[in-house]
């Protein structure tokens, strides 16, 4: 945490306080006998994983299976395969966290805003790939777009080891289809895994002080401040849900990271009113 007085004069103040937080976690022991157990069991294709050798809380579930190349390995028919083994897919703890808030003033006059950091940090976004599933989703409008899939033949397969390109159509309600077989649910669960970060504005506020004692009066009050000020009214991000500040398991939960049809976070508008002895 560090405080700047950036400026400091008879009328104008401009102070800065800026935070930064890095949190590195590692489990290093279980009980014995034990090296890994699931925290969260409330979905079949994903978990947060208590692992020795591992953050606390990373995602392990399904993903699609590859070769040693990274290519996936398609079946007979030239569509990708799910591996229900599942692997970590995503980390949901932040990389860091930093905020910057800022108190102008000028004479009677206060203003104040503070911006808020998030750097990495996993979201699983089961939202949108159940809305995937359902074509319910706004990429899932152009319902006749066709899709290329590049892999090669899985081991089995009459062209094992050949490369292929297949061309799955976007969204016809069968089974095969490109957001209900390979975006939806019946998809992986690392289709879901999104970056948590932003950057938002956490919060934003103006005010003014009346001071009553002016002019040599007595009052019982020495001052009146009236203000507004507003909270979360600006978020900047490129993940696909509503917000990835987001808690399927709620506030109190030693897990995060989960969007599955949360009820999204407010913007709030407050005017203030305050007395001052």
């Amino acid at each position: 945490a560090l405080g700047i007085e950036i400026i400091q004069t008879e009328k104008f103040n401009w102070n800065l306080t800026t935070q930064f937080t890095k949190n590195i976690s590692k489990v290093t022991k279980l009980t014995n006998g034990v090296d890994q157990f699931n925290i969260e069991i409330g979905f079949s294709g994903i978990g947060s994983y208590c692992i020795v050798g591992q953050p606390y809380g990373v995602f392990y579930g399904t993903s699609w299976k590859r070769n040693a190349n990274g290519d996936l390995l398609l079946n007979a028919k030239g569509l990708p395969q799910v591996n229900q083994v599942a692997k970590k897919i995503g980390d949901p703890n932040p990389d860091w966290l930093m905020n910057f808030n800022n108190t102008l003033t000028y004479k009677a006059f206060s203003f104040s805003f503070l911006w808020d950091i998030r750097h990495g940090g996993d979201i699983w976004n089961g939202t949108r790939q159940s809305l995937f599933s359902r074509g319910r989703d706004a990429e899932t409008e152009n319902r006749n777009q066709t899709y290329e899939i590049t892999g090669v033949y899985d081991e089995g397969t009459p062209l094992a080891g050949q490369t292929a390109t297949t061309t799955i159509n976007g969204y016809d309600g069968k089974n095969a289809d490109y957001f209900t077989f390979i975006k939806g649910q019946s998809g992986p669960a690392e289709n879901a895994i999104e970056d948590g970060s932003w950057v938002r504005l956490r919060s934003i506020g103006v005010s003014y002080r009346f001071d009553l004692n002016a002019g040599g009066k007595k009052y019982v009050f020495k001052y009146v401040e009236v203000g507004v000020s507003g909270r979360n009214l600006l978020l900047f991000t490129k993940y696909h849900g509503v917000d990835p500040e987001t808690s399927l398991t709620g506030a109190g939960s030693n897990i995060n990271g989960y969007d599955y049809f949360n009820m999204p976070g407010t913007k709030s508008v407050f005017f203030n009113l305050k007395f001052g002895l």
